[in-house]
């Protein structure tokens, strides 16, 4: 007979999987992923990267006992295209970046994760003060997700082209087009959980008010439109200021935008995202099988 107490699974007894965790200690770890990911790439380019090709290369070793790097970064197609390297630079010839490929991951994985588990969060909440924010998480949420999981495409396209030809430069935009997306999703990002915990009310620091969160998320915006200008405006051929070396001032500027951007697109927020990693506010995942 079937009556309430019976199982509509045919009287068979299914498992139940619960975790319960802080999904900012994934944001945490992703963020991180990315510090790792510079570190590790720049120490492989320094120690084992020989870019020129040259004939009689020093061994790894004998460039750990004080041997000069044979990584010339000056004569990167970066180097001869702004006048200065990024530090992507780091990560862009072999075995420096077959190395960075796969550090990548522990970038790119974390963060989809998070990805995902905070759209549930904004989407799950009842209150109507919610309502804008889960509009607008529909939306991010999935570019964001794009975005990140296909950043990976910066180290298939290498910028390695010769400078000052088309092909060179056509290189150079399928490298950074993939990293320009996913600066795009981390301002997405950032809006979204300074919105988050704005409204939730739990900044972390009890100094930082509403306003000083809004005012980040528009000093993220103007840095990422400030460098996308800038980078396309050299892709163009019609630089916004000069940068070589013989400009010290625009050098250093376009440096600052530069560091600036990593400064409040990784630090910035894991820092904030290891306060909030231990503020209470767990998640519960349960798994069960229905049938």
């Amino acid at each position: 007979m079937v009556d309430e107490e019976t199982p509509l699974t045919g009287g068979k007894v299914y498992g139940t999987k619960t975790m319960q965790f802080n999904i900012e200690r994934i944001r945490l770890f992703g963020l991180l992923g990315a510090v790792v990911l510079i570190l590790v790439g720049t120490f492989v380019s320094k120690y084992a990267v020989v870019f020129p090709p040259k004939d009689d290369p020093s061994t790894f070793l004998e460039k750990l006992m004080g041997a000069p790097s044979d990584f010339d970064s000056e004569k990167t197609f970066i180097y001869q295209f702004f006048g200065f390297n990024h530090t992507c630079s780091m990560l862009d010839f072999n075995p420096s970046k077959t190395i960075s490929a796969l550090i990548i991951m522990l970038h790119i994985m974390p963060m989809d994760f998070f990805i995902i588990c905070h759209y549930l969060r904004i989407t799950s909440q009842t209150d109507p003060k919610y309502d804008n924010l889960k509009k607008v998480t529909k939306i991010f949420s999935p570019l964001q997700f794009a975005f990140m999981t296909y950043f990976f495409l910066v180290f298939v396209n290498s910028p390695d082209g010769v400078y000052g030809t088309q092909a060179g430069t056509n290189k150079f935009i399928a490298h950074y087009t993939p990293y320009m997306l996913w600066q795009l999703g981390m301002v997405m990002m950032a809006i979204q959980q300074c919105w988050y915990i704005a409204l939730k009310d739990m900044i972390p620091l009890s100094w930082v008010t509403k306003e000083m969160m809004w005012t980040y998320c528009q000093m993220m915006m103007v840095m990422f439109v400030v460098y996308t200008v800038f980078c396309w405006a050299f892709i163009v051929g019609s630089p916004l200021w000069p940068t070589t070396s013989d400009h010290p001032v625009g050098q250093f500027v376009a440096k600052c935008v530069m560091y600036g951007w990593d400064l409040i697109s990784i630090a910035i927020p894991a820092y904030f995202a290891y306060l909030e990693s231990s503020d209470g506010n767990d998640t519960q995942f349960t798994f069960k099988e229905l049938q």
